[in-house]
């Protein structure tokens, strides 16, 4: 119940953030632009704060093995999903191919996974789950922009942006980590103010977007349903039959798997607005799994719960 209880409120408090933004380009205070402008300053600004700060806390040896052991198993799920994804979404004859693929591998890890594992495993949890959030970004900065480029997408072009703000976090917040650098208030402050924007404001310009759109048509299309059903269960389940075979600490299976469980990830519509994908698809997307992960997330841990 707890579960249950805790992912309830947070989607709740999500799905109000995006009708805000949905309002707020209804009623003409946004526009198309805004949400551009404002997915570039997520993407580039909030989301490397964020992810420094979730390194900044004293060196543990064991911790630092969890940590390894994290982003082993982690980038082993990933790989299934993305072997599903392949699979199930053929690029022949299919312009939304992209958008269905990152819709379908990635996951809302950080805005609905990390207030969920925090009341299950606490700080611990947290921890774990940055390092599949840094597997995310090490992924989803190579794999999920040649998605959106295609056959436009060269391999300089690529490695290029995959040196980004997101990357750089991520390699300074580890090397703080394990060199046990703290960063002194007056610069740890502002910047944890900046990185709790990232839900707010991604789900903000996830609602302009679903403004833009109509998701009625997309709850009508059975393609929607198929994409949920592997995003939502198919996934977690392949997930779940992996930490069944490595047999990791517990801690770290419950954060995987719960990562995986995630409904799709919000920058996945940023990505797609950013590189002139379809964005309004992508939030459909989005909005349909979360409501549907209301239910899902629940049954895949009561799953995990008894066998792992």
């Amino acid at each position: 119940m707890d579960l249950a209880h805790i992912t309830v409120n947070k989607i709740v408090e999500m799905f109000i953030i995006m009708l805000i933004g949905a309002a707020a380009l209804k009623s003409g205070i946004a526009d198309t632009g805004t949400s551009k402008k404002m997915s570039s300053i997520l993407l580039n600004v909030i989301t490397p704060c964020m992810i420094v700060m979730s390194y900044q806390m004293e060196f543990d040896r064991d911790l630092l093995i969890g940590l390894m052991v994290t982003v082993g198993v982690s980038g082993a799920s990933f790989f299934l999903a993305i072997l599903l994804s392949g699979i199930l979404i053929k690029a022949r004859e299919n312009p939304e191919m992209a958008v269905e693929r990152i819709s379908m591998v990635y996951s809302n890890c950080g805005f609905v996974g990390i207030p969920i594992i925090s009341g299950l495993l606490g700080i611990k949890g947290v921890f774990f789950m940055t390092a599949y959030i840094t597997v995310f970004n090490i992924l989803i900065w190579s794999h999920g922009i040649m998605l959106m480029k295609g056959r436009d997408g060269k391999l300089m072009s690529t490695i290029k942006n995959f040196i980004n703000p997101s990357t750089v976090a991520i390699g300074a917040g580890i090397l703080f980590f394990v060199k046990g650098i703290r960063l002194p208030e007056v610069v740890g402050n502002p910047l944890s103010m900046i990185g709790a924007m990232n839900t707010p404001v991604a789900m903000l310009v996830s609602g302009m977007n679903l403004a833009e759109s109509e998701l009625l048509s997309c709850l009508k299309s059975p393609r929607t349903y198929m994409i949920s059903a592997a995003k939502l269960l198919v996934i977690p389940l392949m997930t779940l039959l992996l930490l069944l075979a490595v047999r990791v600490d517990h801690a770290i299976a419950i954060t995987i798997l719960v990562a995986s469980a995630c409904p799709s990830a919000a920058t996945g519509a940023m990505f797609a607005l950013q590189y002139n994908k379809n964005s309004q698809y992508a939030s459909k997307l989005l909005a349909v799994t979360t409501v549907l992960s209301l239910v899902t997330i629940p049954a895949v841990m009561l799953v995990g719960g008894m066998v792992l």
